[in-house]
C-alpha cells in the first residue's frame, strides 16, 4: 500500500482517547448517514430478481423486505476508524467538524497506523482508501461474495471527503459456504443463507483499540476558529499528559483563515 498522508478531525474528548492511547472504531450502523454499508440499488435489484428465479418465492416484496433485513444486520459487523487523505489540512474538513472552535486535527500516514495498531484477539483488520460510485447505477457482483465490500464504496455525494479506513471485523465459527436455497424453507431462512457469509456483529458501543499515539501522530494543529487563550490551555493540558507519560506532543493553531502577508 502507498504510503498516504491522513488526517483526523476530532472534538476535545476523542482526542483526548487518541492522546492516552486508544483509537475509537465505530460500529458502522451507528453512522449518521443512513447509506452507510448499503447495497447499491441495481446490484440490491440484480439479487432480487437472481434469488426469485433461483428460489421458489414469488412475492417480490417479501423477498425485498427480508433482504433489507439481513443487510442492515450486516451494518452492525463492520466498526471503522474514518481518516481524510490530504497532503495539508482541509477548510472543509475545519468547518464540518470544528464549527464550534474546539476542533482539534492530528496527521498521520497510512504506514504509521498500520504499524501502531495492536488488533484485539479475536479481530481481523483490513485497511482501505473509500471509493465514491453512483449508488443508483453499481452493478457488482462482488457485493455478494465480498461482505466487507459495501464499507469500502460510498456514494459520489461524499467525494470530498477523500477518506482511508481501517475497517476491524470478526469471523465466525459457521460455514463461509453459500448453501443451496431449493429446499423448501421459511423465506427469511431461505434469504439469511444464500447471502450470509459468517461475520459476527460486534459491540453498539464500538472499540478501542490500544495504540502508539507517539508512534501514530505527526503533528498536531488547534482549529482556526479556536481562541488563542483556548490553545493555550490545551497545552497545559499537554504538558500535564507528556509528563505522565513521558511525551512530547505540541500543538500548533492553525493559520488557514490569518492575514494574507507577503511579507513572509
Amino acid at each position: 500500500m502507498k504510503a498516504q498522508k491522513l488526517w483526523r478531525y476530532y472534538d476535545l474528548i476523542k482526542f483526548l482517547t487518541l492522546i492516552n492511547g486508544e483509537l475509537y472504531f465505530a460500529r458502522a450502523d451507528t453512522f449518521k448517514d443512513k447509506y452507510e454499508g448499503a447495497i447499491p440499488k441495481q446490484t440490491f435489484q440484480s439479487m432480487i430478481e437472481n434469488f426469485r428465479d433461483y428460489g421458489t418465492v414469488k412475492n417480490k416484496t417479501d423477498v425485498i423486505t427480508e433482504f433489507q433485513k439481513i443487510f442492515n444486520e450486516k451494518r452492525k459487523k463492520a466498526a471503522i476508524s474514518c481518516w481524510h487523505i490530504n497532503d495539508t489540512e482541509s477548510a472543509a474538513m475545519w468547518e464540518l467538524y470544528a464549527k464550534a472552535g474546539f476542533g482539534i486535527a492530528v496527521n498521520t500516514t497510512t504506514q504509521r497506523l498500520s504499524n501502531s495498531l495492536v488488533i484485539p484477539h479475536g479481530y481481523k483488520m483490513t485497511m482501505s482508501q473509500v471509493n465514491y460510485i453512483d449508488f443508483d447505477k453499481e452493478n457488482d457482483t462482488d457485493y455478494i461474495y465480498n461482505e466487507l465490500l459495501p464499507f469500502k464504496n460510498k456514494r459520489k455525494e461524499f467525494i470530498f471527503e477523500n477518506e482511508f479506513r481501517i475497517i476491524l471485523y470478526k469471523e465466525g465459527k459457521e460455514s463461509t459456504t453459500v448453501p443451496s436455497c431449493q429446499n423448501e424453507t421459511i423465506l427469511a431462512n431461505k434469504v439469511s443463507q444464500r447471502f450470509h457469509f459468517g461475520l459476527e456483529n460486534l459491540p453498539q458501543e464500538g472499540i478501542k483499540v490500544k495504540v502508539d499515539p507517539s508512534e501514530i501522530i505527526l503533528e498536531i494543529l488547534a482549529s482556526p476558529h479556536m481562541k488563542k487563550y483556548e490553545v493555550q490551555e490545551i497545552r497545559r493540558l499537554l504538558d500535564i499528559i507528556n509528563h505522565n507519560n513521558n511525551t512530547n506532543f505540541t500543538i500548533r493553531h492553525s493559520d488557514i483563515y490569518d492575514n494574507l502577508n507577503y511579507s513572509q
